[in-house]
């Protein structure tokens, strides 16, 4: 998704989260913005879910924290 940028407006830019989403999409989230194009680029990549989620359990957190992280809620 692209969002163009007007001259002498204020925006709030939220890119999501790499870990805890709540949209339902478990994949990392981010923006870029381009300067020159003035726009915001959202982006949204996978990463290696098995291995957080097992970094979870072993730093001895909540098991509900490493299930939320595939349901993306």
């Amino acid at each position: 998704m692209r969002v163009q940028i007007r001259d002498g407006c204020r925006y709030l830019i939220n890119p999501g989260s790499v870990g805890q989403p709540r949209d339902c999409d478990w994949r990392a989230a981010f923006v870029v913005y381009d300067s020159e194009a003035k726009e915001v680029v959202y982006h949204r990549v996978p990463y290696d879910l098995t291995a957080a989620q097992g970094r979870i359990l072993m730093a001895g957190l909540p098991e509900r924290l490493a299930l939320r992280l595939r349901e993306g809620r």
